[in-house]
This record gives structure tokens, C-alpha cells and sequence, in this order.
């Protein structure tokens, strides 16, 4: 996995290159400045008025506390805090990065607005923009009622990388898409993001990343080697997508409970949202929501590992077709690991549940879960292959797993952002889930 993912990472960096000028922004800077490495610019706000199609804004490390004066744009009922419009090509992307060897921060905490609307901390307003290597804290939300705030808002721009952004402790979405094609989220972190503010102690509208898009011409967006934990609704979530999307070598552990002041401990848990790992399509089951579409989208969840959500792992959500499922793993849910659940139809009212139809499961793993292996299945109607649940099943123990430690799935990524290979859920070498090339790594 290190090796592939170290390549895609390679990949991003060669395709973003630009052959345009380079702006440098510091805490200590002066938005009257040059904005050259000596005399940079202080803000984000002032680095996009300089910035032409294919130039490189450069932040050097430390913490920017963003304030209202730094909002770039307003529509409607949303604040695009840094709105991203200067569009690149193919031949050279317009990128926002942390410089090399230095990990900035942008806190949006100070943030106050009129109580009216909803925060866009980076607004992917553009295409062919790269954003890389720093983190997005303190998002908040200042709207009551079901609403929300997100980190990375892309409601626009095709052909983005998001690459190596840490989200966490924000009362807002992570990555948030619903327009846009061809877009790369790789190597992100998304957690200890919970909303106690718009609806209550809920927090039911704070997934770690999400694809909405409502155009079934919106192809070829990817998730890889992003990880999603302690976040108060959902790990990673599709629902109302309408075209396929790709989930790669990620990872949703502890979604649906609320964050903790050490994001990496594994004993305490107070529930909060619904709290599945891969929510992967539908259209909801409430009557008045029948926006469903002719033709659902395959979505593909490839070589992840689902652990201790406190719904369900791996779930089809009420989906209008069958999903792809290779090689992951899905162990200690606290419902089903997973759950192929699947709506009657498309027609109007028709909200009936019924076994899961047109999934493809080969080489996935369960262990241990709170209810079942596999649930609202029907066999008959879906192509099952290699499982360790059916169709025929293999009894799976700690043994088989070189370690069941989930301290090892908070390793550091390295300075690239590429995750280390980590042995947990990992099938020893003997075991019959090595032997069979199952599982998620």
C-alpha cells in the first residue's frame, strides 16, 4: 500500500507543477509587501489578489488566526471564507501549500459573522487548484437549526487535489463536495470534528469527508489514503451522490462519537451522530425524500478498514443498485460490519427496505462485530466471492491478524503525507486470509 500510495503522491506533485510565479505568505508578514520569501504578504486574502492562473501561494509555518475582516466572499446563505476562483490548466495548477518542511495552521475560532451563515472555511471555486500540506482547525458553526460549516467546500472546481490537510477539532464537515469532477482527495485527515452547537449535543451533520455531487456527469472523483475518526455523524458519506464514486485505501475508525481531548484514545466513548464508517449511497427513506435517479451510481470501496463505528462499518444505505466492495476489512461495528441494505425502487413513496441487490463483495474480512458479518444481503441478486462471511463462510480469530492494536492505525504519516504500513488487521503470513489475498492490505 505505502509504495502505491507514495506513487500517487508523486504523480500529484509532478501533475501540479506551474511554471508561474511564486507568492510566499508568513505570520510576521505585511499584506503591503512584496510577497516575495523575504518580504512576504500576512494573509491568505492578499496572496489571491496577487495570484494569476497557475501561480503558487507558499504559507510558512506557524498559526493564522482568521477573522471576519479576511471573509473574500458571501452568497446567499454562505461565507466563502478563502474563495479559490483563479483557475489552472492541465499544464499548471494553481496551488495553495504549506512550505516544505513547515506545517502551517489556519484557525477559523475567531470567526463571529451575524448569526445568519453558514462557514466555507476553503472554497474550491475553480479548477485545476491544488491544495497541500497544512492543517484546518476551529471551524465553527453560528447558525441554530439544521445547518452546517465545512473545512474544504467543493462546490465547483473538476480536476482539484486536496492532498496531506489535516482537519480536526473543527465544528465542521471535512471535505464537503457536491459539483465537480476528477477530483483527488489524497493522504487527509479528517477528526475530532463535532457540531454541539446547531442542533444540540447531536451533532449529526459532521461527517469526516462527503461526496454529494447532483450531476451524474460529475465522474472520476477519488478518496485515497485518507482517514476519518472521531468525527460526530459519519466517516466517509455518499448519500444523494449521483455518480460513482472511488474510496482507496482509507480508513473510518470511531465515527459517531463524540471527539476527546487526546484524538487518539480508544477507550472512551460518548455516542453523538449515526456513526458508520463508509456510507456509501442513497437517497434517504423519509417519504418526502424521493430526489432519487433512474440510474444510481456504482460506488467502489477498495482495500479499507472499517473499525469500531458505532453503527455500522461498511454500509449501502438504503442504495438503489449494488456497490463494489474489494479486499477491505470491517471489524468490531457496534451494529453490522456489513450492512448491503438496499431501497425497493425509485418510485415516488416507495420507501421500502429490502436485502441489498447488484453488490459485488470479493476478498473482504469481518471480525468481530457487535450484531453480524453480513446483513440485508440477498445472495441471490448479488455476486459474492472470497468473503470470510459467505458464501462460504471462514471462521476469523485474532490470531489470523499480525496485530489487533488500533494505536497502530494513528501512526504519523511521513513528510510527504504517505501513511506507513501498519499491521493492524493485517493478515499473518500463514493465515488462510493471506493465503487468499483477503482483507485490506
Amino acid at each position: 500500500m505505502k509504495n502505491r500510495i507514495l506513487l500517487l503522491a508523486l504523480t500529484s506533485m509532478l501533475t501540479a507543477w506551474s511554471w508561474g510565479k511564486t507568492i510566499y505568505v508568513a505570520t510576521d508578514g505585511d499584506d503591503a509587501a512584496a510577497g516575495t520569501i523575504k518580504a512576504p504578504l500576512k494573509s491568505l486574502p492578499a496572496a489571491c489578489q496577487q495570484a494569476s492562473a497557475g501561480d503558487t501561494v507558499y504559507f510558512r509555518g506557524g498559526t493564522y488566526r482568521v477573522t471576519d475582516d479576511q471573509i473574500m466572499d458571501v452568497k446567499g446563505n454562505t461565507a466563502f471564507v478563502f474563495a479559490l476562483k483563479k483557475a489552472g490548466s492541465e499544464n499548471g495548477r494553481t496551488c495553495f501549500m504549506g512550505y516544505p518542511g513547515e506545517r502551517p495552521v489556519f484557525d477559523f475560532s475567531a470567526l463571529q459573522l451575524d448569526g445568519r451563515h453558514r462557514i466555507a472555511a476553503f472554497y474550491l471555486g475553480a479548477d485545476y487548484l491544488h491544495l497541500r500540506n497544512f492543517d484546518i482547525v476551529g471551524v465553527p458553526v453560528r447558525v441554530k437549526g439544521h445547518t452546517q460549516s465545512e473545512c474544504i467546500s467543493a462546490r465547483k472546481g473538476s480536476h482539484c487535489i486536496v492532498e496531506n490537510i489535516a482537519m480536526y477539532n473543527n465544528m465542521a464537515i471535512g471535505y464537503y463536495q457536491t459539483a465537480g469532477s476528477h477530483n483527488l482527495v489524497l493522504n487527509c485527515d479528517a477528526y475530532n470534528n463535532y457540531d454541539d452547537y446547531s442542533e444540540g449535543p447531536y451533532g449529526g451533520n459532521v461527517d469526516g469527508f462527503g461526496c454529494h455531487v447532483i450531476k451524474p456527469t460529475d465522474i472520476g472523483n477519488t478518496f485515497r489514503g485518507c482517514r476519518a475518526w472521531r468525527n460526530s455523524d459519519d466517516g466517509f458519506d455518499l448519500i444523494h451522490c449521483q455518480a460513482p464514486v472511488l474510496i482507496d485505501h482509507c480508513v473510518a475508525m470511531y465515527n459517531g462519537f463524540r471527539p476527546t481531548a487526546d484524538p487518539h484514545n480508544t477507550t472512551e466513548f460518548k455516542s453523538a451522530g449515526d456513526g458508520n464508517g463508509f456510507k456509501c449511497g442513497g437517497w434517504g427513506m423519509e417519504k418526502e425524500k424521493t430526489r432519487c435517479i433512474g440510474q444510481s451510481p456504482k460506488h467502489q470501496v477498495f482495500h479499507c478498514v472499517a473499525y469500531y463505528n458505532k453503527a455500522n462499518g461498511i454500509y449501502a444505505n438504503h442504495h438503489l443498485s449494488g456497490n463494489l466492495w474489494f479486499n477491505n476489512t470491517s471489524a468490531m461495528n457496534r451494529r453490522d460490519n456489513y450492512n448491503m441494505v438496499n431501497r425497493r425502487s425509485t418510485e415516488a413513496g416507495d420507501n421500502i427496505d429490502i436485502g441489498g441487490y447488484g453488490h459485488v463483495l470479493i476478498g473482504n474480512v469481518s471480525w468481530n462485530p457487535n450484531k453480524q458479518d453480513l446483513s440485508n444481503c440477498d445472495s441471490t441478486r448479488c455476486f459474492l466471492s472470497n468473503n470470510s462471511f459467505a458464501p462460504t463462510e471462514i471462521p476469523v480469530s485474532e490470531s489470523d491478524f499480525v496485530s489487533t492494536d488500533p494505536a497502530l492505525l494513528f501512526l504519523p504519516r511521513d513528510a510527504k503525507g504517505n501513511l506507513p504500513h501498519s499491521d493492524f488487521l493485517s493478515a499473518k503470513q500463514e493465515s488462510v486470509l493471506s493465503q487468499r489475498n483477503m482483507g485490506w492490505q
